[in-house]
């Protein structure tokens, strides 16, 4: 019959126990050793460089100035006029006015409507190519997505 080694009364060894424990103290001794030559080696006497941090600050100086500037309206109603609502006699000149058509920012192409003066349409128009209108005075003119309207001399 086998002898049981594993049952009560049993002794285990030792000897592994007190080899790891000297290996333990083995490998302590070479690391403090190894770290006292190592910390050693940066110039003897010179404790270790301290990194320096540098902050540059800067100061902006903030002045308000305050110009008063009047501009000066033009002499007397224009000749020639871009996209919005001008009052004939007013602001533009009456008479006969061309345009080379679109400038590209309105997809419909360039529209155009005069008004009477009580603001009730009397004519309106899209021109994809070279237009002309003629407007009165006291009339208004309105336009969108064209490019300037030039007074012509006939």
């Amino acid at each position: 019959m086998a002898k049981e080694t594993n049952g009560p009364g049993h002794r285990w060894p030792l000897w592994p126990w007190l080899v790891l424990t000297v290996a333990g103290v083995v490998v302590t001794g070479v690391a403090a050793i190894v770290g006292t030559v190592a910390s050693s080696d940066s110039g003897g006497d010179t404790p270790p460089a301290t990194p320096r941090v540098t902050i540059t600050a800067t100061q902006f100086e903030t002045k308000t100035v305050t110009e008063t500037v009047t501009a000066t309206p033009p002499s007397g109603p224009l000749s020639e006029f871009s996209d919005g609502l001008f009052r004939v006699g007013t602001d533009v000149q009456p008479g006969t006015y061309k345009t080379q058509g679109p400038n590209g920012k309105n997809a419909g192409g360039c529209y155009w409507s005069r008004h009477a003066p009580t603001g009730a349409v009397i004519q309106n128009g899209v021109v994809n190519s070279p237009g002309t209108i003629t407007v009165q005075a006291g009339e208004s003119i309105d336009s969108a997505g064209c490019l300037p309207w030039r007074r012509s001399a006939s």
